[in-house]
């Protein structure tokens, strides 16, 4: 493996993942609040382009990376992996239409407003965080059926970052909801749907 060729993917998803963290601080969102005034409120769309359009040229980077295989998949491998690409896939759709309006920003645009509401039902009654489980069942399943070094180089960038970003938003969560938050955390796991699963 030709490691230096794999450099500008990693650095992307580096930037990729700094800029999302940066962009959502509470230092910069306060930042944000003074010189945005009353405009603040479409912020969160702004950041939601932002992000979308830097995501889509890492992907860009990713898919012109020239990459050998890891290993050669087996036709039963590849026939696991189409199965849970489908199952991560259908999480992600399902997580992403229920907060769509939230997690965009379009609600501000649109000036609709949902209060602050604990999500415990749904797939939240089996982990804290569906999206993510759902988007890092996607991701390594298409590394197993498609063992590529930037696949794996992709999948281990984004666990990582999902990680450490799901670590301070579990702490923001806890601030915004207190006790009913901890208590939710002692009951549920973070993203593996285990009774005594705490990740």
């Amino acid at each position: 493996m030709h490691f230096i060729s794999y450099i500008p993917l990693i650095i992307a998803w580096l930037i990729f993942g700094l800029s999302h963290s940066f962009l959502a601080s509470g230092f910069v969102k306060q930042a944000a609040i003074k010189i945005m005034n009353g405009s603040y409120k479409y912020y969160r769309f702004l950041y939601s382009v932002f992000a979308t359009l830097l995501l889509i040229i890492v992907v860009d980077i990713h898919v012109s990376t020239v990459s050998l295989p890891v290993w050669q998949p087996l036709l039963v491998e590849k026939i696991i992996a189409i199965m849970l690409i489908i199952a991560g896939l259908a999480i992600m759709i399902a997580c992403t239409k229920k907060y769509f309006m939230d997690l965009s920003g379009i609600d501000a645009i649109l000036g609709k407003s949902a209060p602050l509401v604990l999500q415990t039902k749904g797939m939240h009654t089996y982990v804290r965080h569906p999206l993510y489980t759902g988007t890092l069942l996607f991701v390594w399943a298409v590394y197993l059926y498609a063992p590529y070094w930037n696949n794996l180089i992709s999948c281990i960038c984004i666990t990582l970052y999902t990680l450490i970003g799901m670590y301070f938003e579990e702490k923001k969560l806890v601030v915004e909801y207190g006790d009913a938050y901890v208590e939710y955390q002692k009951q549920v796991p973070a993203l593996l749907p285990l009774k005594y699963g705490r990740v």
